[in-house]
């Protein structure tokens, strides 16, 4: 009877606010014009309801990135079968459209309410639901709960904050979260805190993080040559997704370095390119000149800092640079990056004291010495000159980041033939190949995560 009062209450609390919604995305529409825009979609009206499809939902840039290795291998299996990619911002939107064109059925979500999520539920008729990573919606999974369509969870991640968070309200969240049909989570301690939270154990499964099974694009090997041709010689170094509140402080760092390294400079990739006006106010006032992405603009020599206000070229990026500090790690309530993709370029990869959402894999690095965690500014500075001064030393951590990075790779696989497995896709298998079951720790640190 809570449970079902929760839901209710939830429900009633969803479309009460659904005015706010629209008029916060309306003012979110004064930097960037994509939230006022498709507003039909969040409330269900898609141009195209792909019936029987694959549907993936990634809420943002990082779940689309890390989705685009499952959608691409799941076509090349599947040609036959349609693929749904939902997101929830204009930026994960962006993302699908650049990493997909029209090769995939693409939307934004529609807003939880429970009579949108049904009547979208049983119009699309999906094979599956994969959510990738946090994103969970209790209308949602009830909705495919009722139309018997199965739901997983996939490159699942809880941090104990997220956990606890779950636990407080858990006439809501206990219906929902076992109304999931398995959690493939990327490490021990995550399938320990899903266990927790209530789920089966049977529907738990360590697959690893499927980030580690990244598809370097030639094309992107290309631009990098070209990018680090036309910026010549010089010592770089990149600050990747930072957030406001850290801008300043790595700008005050880069001003330090230019007195030891006077041709050092930074490629700064803000989180939210729509932040880019005011990033560029605040390295005015370090003194440091700057080019902008979005303007076409190549480093001058007399420019110390490389803007980048674009999506979907961060792998060029990281290819370009000597070392890569990962952002949103600086503030102390950051929860971090994603660390995988410059060490699978063989890069360097520092990271501030605060990486709660990546704990599993910064400290797996950590145990191979193969990554470096500053604890302040001073020593990131520090680091950073000893790096950019020093070519063995670049080599030495890039080599080590490579090489966990290789260690890792297999989840794409193994989470492929679960879902296969669950929608009656897949060949007959050993009977102990997809036992939903929780991994020892034995195994896992077989694993090596």
């Amino acid at each position: 009877m809570k449970q079902r009062i929760a839901l209710m209450g939830y429900s009633f609390l969803c479309w009460l606010l659904t005015p706010v919604v629209f008029f916060r995305l309306w003012l979110k529409g004064r930097t960037l014009p994509a939230y006022r825009k498709r507003w039909s979609e969040r409330l269900g009206r898609w141009p195209e309801f792909p019936q029987n499809c694959f549907w993936v939902h990634a809420v943002s840039v990082g779940e689309t990135i890390a989705a685009q290795g499952l959608i691409n291998q799941w076509q090349e299996k599947h040609p036959d079968i349609p693929v749904l990619v939902t997101s929830t911002t204009p930026t994960g939107s962006e993302t699908v459209v650049k990493l997909f064109g029209s090769n995939v059925y693409h939307a934004y979500l529609p807003w939880d309410t429970a009579r949108l999520q049904r009547r979208l539920v049983k119009r699309l008729k999906p094979r599956i639901l994969v959510i990738m990573e946090t994103e969970l919606w209790p209308n949602l999974i009830r909705a495919c709960r009722e139309q018997q369509v199965p739901v997983m969870l996939a490159n699942a991640r809880l941090s104990e904050k997220s956990k606890l968070g779950y636990q407080r309200f858990p006439a809501l969240t206990t219906p929902m979260l076992n109304s999931l049909t398995a959690v493939a989570a990327q490490h021990t301690p995550d399938a320990d805190r899903f266990a927790e939270l209530g789920i089966d154990d049977k529907k738990l499964q360590v697959t690893g993080s499927i980030k580690f099974d990244i598809q370097l694009d030639p094309k992107a090997a290309l631009e990098t040559r070209q990018l680090k041709q036309m910026i010549g010689n010089r010592p770089i170094w990149i600050a990747a997704s930072t957030h406001e509140g850290e801008e300043a402080r790595i700008a005050s760092i880069q001003a330090k370095l230019r007195l030891k390294i006077p041709n050092v400079l930074l490629i700064l990739v803000p989180r939210h390119p729509e932040r880019a006006d005011r990033v560029g106010g605040l390295l005015y006032k370090h003194h440091l000149e700057f080019a902008r992405r979005s303007h076409n603009e190549v480093p001058a020599a007399n420019q110390s800092v490389f803007l980048i206000d674009t999506l979907g070229e961060m792998m060029t990026f990281f290819g370009v640079a000597d070392a890569a500090f990962i952002g949103n790690t600086l503030l102390e309530d950051g929860g971090g990056h994603n660390p995988i993709e410059p060490a699978a370029l063989t890069k360097p990869v520092l990271v501030g004291p605060s990486y709660i959402n990546f704990q599993s894999i910064v400290e797996a690095m950590r145990s191979e010495q193969a990554i470096i965690i500053t604890q302040t500014d001073a020593e990131l500075q520090n680091r950073l000159t000893g790096l950019l001064q020093s070519k063995d030393l670049r080599d030495t951590y890039g080599q080590r980041a490579y090489l966990f990075f290789q260690k890792q790779q297999g989840a794409l696989k193994r989470l492929i033939g679960w879902i296969e497995n669950l929608i009656n896709l897949a060949p007959s298998a050993p009977a102990n190949a997809l036992r939903f079951r929780r991994v020892t720790q034995k195994e896992d640190d077989n694993f090596q995560v």
